[in-house]
């Protein structure tokens, strides 16, 4: 009831803000800040999982906006590799929690479901700031404990919509909104289904058989992330959709659901940030743009 409150008084901001919207500046903003945060989610046990997780928890922010790193709240965490005016080569990634799976009837009495990272490069497309365009191959590994194993990979293909205004809200409050819309669809190695769908004839039961995962298309999904800051505060929201019903793994016993809606909401609080300005989106620069830059001045300077 507390977290459909939070998301009820999210809505009401949004709306009572539109009334007044005009085109926001290019904002010139730290290099970093700091600060700290809460968070509200629901989320799926693991893929096509038919039970979800609730998490609150604190955490600590920190936000960097340089030449080459960029972390914030706006674009998520990159590195650039390679960067022109419009095509980029970058460093992401992401990641799946653990799971307890005794907490999972579909799960129950097999190992538990490791901390799932992947990480790796992604080719990006971008048109004015706005919309990109994104491939990218993530190779994964699973953490359990101090163990650590190498874990298939996955293909990514994804669109993303940005938008940013500063709006006047209630008693001529400037408030800065900024949204991003995102579509993904995503294929895996049979290594990575394995995590998820596989079942071993030692975890066979009269319930549950046993199946082989195999490689291929896993799911589509659509993100919408909202953000509304006022001073040092900001507000987040965000909703998703995933459908798995066209997952080659689905006749696995551990394909519980076609699709899952996951939720969270979060504030945050800026405590301290650099003097020193960002580098603007259009001035930053490759690793190894910056590297071919630094051999062709030294190579100038012994002509």
């Amino acid at each position: 009831m507390v977290c459909r409150s939070v998301v009820k008084t999210f809505l009401f901001v949004f709306l009572v803000c539109a009334v007044s919207v005009s085109e926001a500046a290019e904002e010139s903003k730290p290099l970093w800040e700091y600060g700290f945060g809460a968070g509200y989610a629901q989320y799926a046990h693991y893929p096509a999982a038919d039970q979800y997780a609730q998490l609150f928890l604190p955490f600590p922010t920190f936000q960097y906006r340089g030449e080459i790193l960029r972390a914030d709240d706006r674009e998520g965490g990159r590195a650039y590799l390679l960067k022109n005016e419009k095509w980029s080569l970058e460093f992401s990634g992401s990641g799946s929690l653990p799971l307890d799976s005794s907490d999972n009837r579909a799960r129950e009495g097999m190992d538990n479901l490791p901390l799932v990272l992947e990480a790796g490069p992604q080719l990006v497309y971008s048109q004015d700031h706005d919309w990109e365009f994104k491939i990218a191959v993530f190779p994964s590994v699973v953490i359990d404990g101090a163990y650590v194993r190498q874990n298939g990979g996955s293909l990514n293909l994804q669109a993303a919509y940005r938008w940013e205004k500063e709006v006047i809200g209630p008693f001529a409050t400037p408030l800065g909104l900024s949204g991003i819309l995102t579509l993904n669809a995503k294929a895996a190695s049979q290594e990575f289904h394995k995590t998820y769908f596989e079942v071993s004839s030692k975890d066979a039961t009269s319930t549950r058989s046993q199946y082989d995962a195999v490689a291929g298309f896993l799911d589509t999904q659509a993100t919408y992330f909202q953000r509304i800051s006022k001073g040092r505060f900001t507000l987040y929201a965000a909703v998703s959709y995933t459908d798995y019903s066209q997952s080659v793994n689905r006749t696995s016993p551990l394909h519980r659901a076609d699709s899952n809606f996951e939720y969270g909401v979060g504030l945050t609080y800026v405590l301290g940030e650099s003097k020193r300005q960002s580098v603007p989106l259009e001035n930053t620069e490759g690793l190894i743009n910056k590297a071919i830059q630094h051999r062709k001045e030294r190579l100038e300077q012994f002509q």
